[in-house]
């Protein structure tokens, strides 16, 4: 069982309940829109913002610096709350304003039924046009697979409403990653092995009128709610160690969980956006560039341990003695989760409380107690521990074993539970 919470207002208990939500359903309303690695359930973001909101019931506004797919920027809202995401993925962007973006029924539904009618097999046979180039496209995409991809693309782009077709845009994402030769299995890029790829043959068609579906119902299911919040989620592109596009002393509340370790070596977001995004039409550079534009994706100009946390330094001298290089990776991540954790504090007011979900990862069968270590670089900005909180994960998607030596066989378990580490900013008061 998971850890339970006595919530309280004051010294009594109001409620309690079992953060692991085992059974709960994590695809309600908007959050069915696209898949994403490693997202934050929609329950535990829903309990974490009520949680906070009591602990500062004059709260307004709420930063996610990490925001991926929008789940929480989704529950902010829902809860009448101002929020504000950022992120560095342009996919992500995408994704998250899709699910925050209430569109009138009747609009949603005639809209999507008319590019429904346009998708037919007689149209798509009779269909002449370009199909987009670029490196890899017929490694990863069969040919008939691609020429569909083609023409859906096209029918999009007849959408006269910019919501409306902002939606569709993401459902043909999510189509890209289903009908490509990857093994949907994975968030990172492995082609199918050739057995299974001789009988791989989606239905493209099919596959995307399903996803629309499925979109604008979990969107009509939400609609309400969305729409009560006092203003529309800000969604803003950029680097979480800056927040440039993030206004300073502005929020009461920072809700998000940032990556568990660098992306090459832990989750694959550049590797599984690649794909999408050059359907999407972005440059195959940039979307080739993701990961190495995310935390720890670059070396970092100082020695091992020179970060002000005990915890850290312990455990990359550990990793130090087995693999130097391995150590000077981790302490990567770490070095930008500190920037970011700087570049955060800026932007919260006096008092303000914060909500870390984050998972221990092991390198070189080293724990590195993520908590822990976030606790103790944020103690050195004036930051207080409120409660530290442990779950199961049950339903994210991760791999219940990976190779901590890189030795074919040498297995070691993986991220299992998450931490719900809960801050409260005592700095910036005049």
């Amino acid at each position: 069982m998971g850890q339970t919470l006595i919530m309280t207002d004051g010294s009594q208990p109001t409620h309690v309940f079992d953060w692991d939500f085992r059974d709960a359903d994590t695809k309600e309303g908007t959050h069915v829109i696209h898949s994403y690695p490693a997202m934050m359930i929609p329950q535990v973001a829903r309990h974490l913002i009520a949680l906070l909101r009591r602990l500062h019931p004059e709260s307004q506004t709420l930063l996610d610096p990490f925001c991926g797919a929008g789940t929480v920027l989704v529950e902010a809202a829902r809860q009448n709350l101002e929020a504000w995401g950022n992120d560095l993925n342009p996919l992500a962007l995408r994704i998250s304003k899709a699910r925050t973006t209430p569109i009138d029924d009747n609009r949603l539904r005639s809209q999507l039924s008319a590019l429904s009618c346009r998708l037919t097999p007689l149209a798509l046979a009779a269909w002449k046009g370009p199909i987009p180039v670029f490196p890899g496209r017929d490694f990863w995409f069969k040919p008939e697979v691609a020429q569909a991809l083609a023409f859906v693309a096209a029918q999009i782009r007849e959408v006269a409403d910019a919501d409306v077709r902002d939606l569709a845009w993401i459902a043909f994402s999510e189509t890209v990653r289903w009908v490509s030769n990857t093994r949907n299995g994975e968030f990172k890029l492995y082609r199918l092995p050739s057995d299974k790829l001789a009988v791989w043959n989606p239905d493209v068609l099919a596959l995307y009128r399903g996803l629309l579906a499925r979109y604008s119902e979990g969107l009509r299911t939400f609609n309400p709610e969305l729409r009560q919040a006092p203003v529309a989620p800000r969604i803003v592109s950029g680097d979480a160690c800056e927040l440039s596009e993030v206004p300073d002393r502005y929020f009461d509340l920072m809700v998000t969980s940032p990556p568990y370790g660098d992306s090459r070596t832990t989750v694959a977001y550049g590797q599984f956006s690649r794909l999408s995004l050059e359907w999407l039409g972005a440059p195959s550079a940039d979307a080739r560039a993701i990961d190495q534009r995310l935390l720890g994706g670059k070396a970092v100009p100082m020695p091992v341990n020179a970060l002000p946390s005990p915890t850290l330094q312990v455990s990359l001298a550990q990793i130090a003695q087995k693999d130097g290089r391995r150590a000077r990776e981790v302490e990567a991540f770490y070095y930008d989760l500190d920037r970011a954790i700087a570049a955060i504090t800026r932007k919260l007011k006096p008092g303000a409380l914060c909500a870390w979900v984050v998972a221990n990862r092991t390198v070189k069968r080293v724990v590195l107690p993520t908590d822990r270590i976030i606790a103790e670089l944020s103690s050195t900005r004036q930051f207080s521990v409120v409660d530290n909180l442990t779950r199961n994960i049950p339903n994210k998607r991760m791999p219940l074993a990976n190779s901590p030596s890189n030795i074919a066989g040498d297995t070691g378990a993986t991220m299992t539970r998450e931490h719900l580490l809960i801050l409260r900013y005592n700095g910036g008061r005049q």
